[in-house]
């Protein structure tokens, strides 16, 4: 059964991850994407299935440029290509980002829409107030 994680829960890379990142991208051509030096990786997910990568994504932020945080580098295997699976892992990388929110209140979908997260932003930072884990703001 596939479990999603956050990629700072895992110890180690999870086998597969290359190749299902060489071959199993949403959108291919975003492969070979200039990687800017100020780019910011702000959440990462892996789908894992036993130690194998089955799916993967990551929000990233130009924060040097205009452009708000985005969705980028999705990839899932053939098996678990489903709604279920992006939305699970997009909605998993969302939290993970709101949890901090440094590049705004928007982010870019994987498939290019605008997701508004103001509402996930204040339950995450209700939480993590709650937690300890981060002070309330003024």
């Amino acid at each position: 059964m596939p479990v999603l994680c956050r990629t700072i829960e895992v110890e180690h890379e999870p086998d597969g991850l290359s190749d299902l990142m060489e071959r199993h991208r949403i959108y291919p051509d975003h492969a070979d994407e200039c990687w800017p030096e100020d780019r910011q990786v702000l959440g990462e997910c892996v789908i894992l299935q036993d130690a194998r990568a089955v799916g993967f994504g990551r929000i990233v932020w130009d924060a040097h440029t205009e452009d708000m945080p985005r969705v980028v580098d999705v990839a899932l295997a053939g098996h678990c290509w489903s709604d279920f699976f992006l939305d699970s892992l997009e909605q998993e990388l969302i939290a993970e980002y709101a949890q901090e929110a440094e590049g705004g209140e928007f982010i870019q979908g994987h498939d290019g829409r605008v997701i508004d997260i103001t509402r996930i932003l204040g339950r995450e930072g209700r939480q993590a107030v709650y937690a300890g884990s981060r002070r309330p703001r003024a």
